[in-house]
């Protein structure tokens, strides 16, 4: 089973392995603020009347029955930008727990559901990443460490 967490070196690498999946690319550049990253979320996941919470996010997230794919890559890059300029370090924290606890959720999901989802996080690497994911407790593994 693959990890809920990774953190890649390149898009080469990540395309490696998730070619055919809907990869949802979310820019730190254009995400510096809980609202920008709120903004990019929505567009890409297509999300029907988001209400911009942390709790309109874990219910979408939980939901994504409007996407047809099955195994959804949230990939971020530059994640030193990533929600940077938010005077409150605690909602970076607070968006990367919500964001790891959906997708361990989803692997819980009864197998009968026809609208049964996957959904793995792909971070960019960066110390500030690599430093948060170790904060908040959330496990995650190299690409390059798949087998």
């Amino acid at each position: 089973m693959t990890p809920n967490v990774l953190v890649s070196q390149s898009e080469k690498e990540l395309e490696a392995w998730f070619a055919n999946d809907f990869i949802a690319h979310i820019d730190g550049k254009k995400a510096t603020t809980l609202r920008q990253f709120y903004e990019e979320i929505a567009d890409l996941l297509e999300i029907p009347d988001f209400g911009f919470s942390l709790d309109d996010l874990n219910d979408s997230l939980n939901d994504l029955r409007w996407l047809e794919d099955e195994r959804i890559i949230l990939y971020f890059t530059n994640t030193a930008d990533l929600i940077s300029k938010e005077r409150d370090p605690a909602k970076l924290r607070n968006v990367l727990s919500i964001l790891e606890a959906t997708a361990e959720d989803w692997k819980w999901t009864e197998d009968e559901l026809d609208d049964k989802k996957e959904i793995i996080l792909v971070f960019e690497d960066s110390d500030r990443i690599r430093k948060l994911l170790e904060h908040e407790g959330i496990d995650y593994l190299e690409i390059s460490k798949l087998k």
